[in-house]
């Protein structure tokens, strides 16, 4: 298509795959002699590209993007029509909505573009907690501008807060993501940098209640023979996750076969495919025997399926994908909570203490931090040493009572 000699094509940027082999489409504008490519958001292998551009398209995830990708076509034609003569920064504030974006000082909409933004990044997750975050802002106080963000605001904020039952943790992260909007607005140059408020506005924080089970929980939990296969199969997953490093259960839904080599599990996780371009090291998991039966027992038979588990199939969107993984783990809470009222465990068996009862138990076994850390894939001990459980208080009881065992 050509408006005003400026060509618009879509081009697949082959160079770069992503680790599940699929490359970015980009938006092609080309007005002689200089063209630009801008990312469109969607991921396609080589093989699926072919068909998308093919004229007999079956596949119902293509036909969306190829929908989508029409769209994306459609709008910068409009804009292109509308500019005489064409330039790429009239072109981009447009297209982008750079413009509206630059001008408005309204706090909620830089809430909702940075929303945008982290879901076009496959950033579910991270969106939904801003938008949490968000309406809790408007339910404090609607209307507020960028300037309005003052220390006084935050405090008063973090009184309604408090008043709410919110935990420290919350409060801690609804402001840690007021201040990344207010960064960036600092940032494009919209909000003056004499009036940024967390100079004199401290973040709260608090020591998260830890969430690891003690060696004799976990030592129920692995003998444990449920007599319902639903809670041994959910069983299966939650000791799975703790003896692959405390691995996430979306990380264990996109596991291929071809990450596991002989007996070692090597994955990147997922967060940190979203969060970091470069150094994006592996994590090296060794399996023992039990994690080896686990996944004999449960792995993917179907040959068309890429993925070792049958929980996600080919070309499912980063929405999609993400409900998927909030539905199996509410599923395996459930009844892991069966299980612990069956064990009389007193502490609760959700899929996150599987993580933290990993990483707590090498601590209690005298392993490094340092180990654990990159066991977990942190980049910082600090974040480690947040994930790792004080001493239970048997111990303490015994280091007690070390203080008057003494010889005359």
């Amino acid at each position: 298509m050509v408006e005003n000699k400026v060509s618009i094509s879509f081009f697949l940027d082959a160079s770069r795959p992503n680790a599940d082999g699929k490359c970015l489409i980009k938006l092609n504008i080309y007005s002689k002699p200089d063209k630009k490519r801008y990312g469109t958001g969607h991921n396609v292998t080589k093989e699926e590209w072919e068909k998308l551009n093919s004229s007999h398209l079956k596949n119902e995830d293509l036909k969306e993007i190829k929908l989508k990708l029409n769209g994306i076509e459609e709008k910068a034609s409009n804009i292109i029509k509308e500019l005489n003569p064409f330039s790429f920064v009239a072109f981009e504030e447009r297209f982008f909505n750079k413009a509206s974006k630059s001008q408005t000082k309204n706090l909620k909409s830089w809430f909702e573009n940075y929303i945008k933004e982290l879901k076009e990044n496959g950033q579910i997750g991270t969106a939904h907690l801003y938008r949490t975050t968000k309406n809790s802002i408007d339910e404090f106080k609607k209307g507020l501008n960028l300037q309005d963000i003052t220390p006084a605001l935050l405090k008063s904020y973090e009184s309604h807060l408090t008043s709410s039952k919110k935990s420290v943790s919350t409060i801690s992260i609804y402001m840690r993501q007021i201040r990344t909007i207010l960064n960036q607005a600092i940032t494009a140059g919209v909000l003056p940098a004499d009036m940024y408020p967390f100079r004199k506005y401290e973040i709260p924080s608090g020591r998260n209640v830890k969430k690891a089970l003690n060696e004799s929980d976990i030592a129920k939990l692995l003998n444990h023979k449920p007599e319902k296969k639903d809670e041994e199969k959910a069983l299966d997953l939650w000791i799975l996750s703790y003896l692959c490093n405390g691995m996430n259960f979306a990380d264990i839904m996109e596991l291929k076969p071809e990450d596991i080599k002989g007996n070692l599990l090597q994955f990147v996780r997922q967060k940190t495919k979203r969060t970091k371009k470069k150094d994006l090291r592996p994590i090296k998991v060794g399996l023992n025997q039990r994690a080896i039966e686990i996944i004999e027992k449960y792995k993917n038979t179907n040959p068309e399926n890429p993925y070792l588990f049958p929980f996600l199939e080919p070309n499912l969107s980063p929405v999609t994908k993400k409900h998927r993984s909030k539905r199996l783990i509410r599923w395996v809470n459930t009844r892991m909570e069966n299980i612990r009222s069956e064990l009389k465990i007193d502490q609760k068996l959700g899929t996150y203490v599987a993580r933290h009862s990993f990483s707590t138990i090498l601590k209690r076994k005298g392993i490094s931090s340092e180990f654990i850390k990159e066991s977990l894939g942190h980049s910082s001990l600090v974040t480690t040493e947040n994930y790792l459980d004080s001493f239970t208080d048997d111990v303490k009881l015994e280091y007690a009572n070390l203080l008057t065992d003494l010889k005359a």
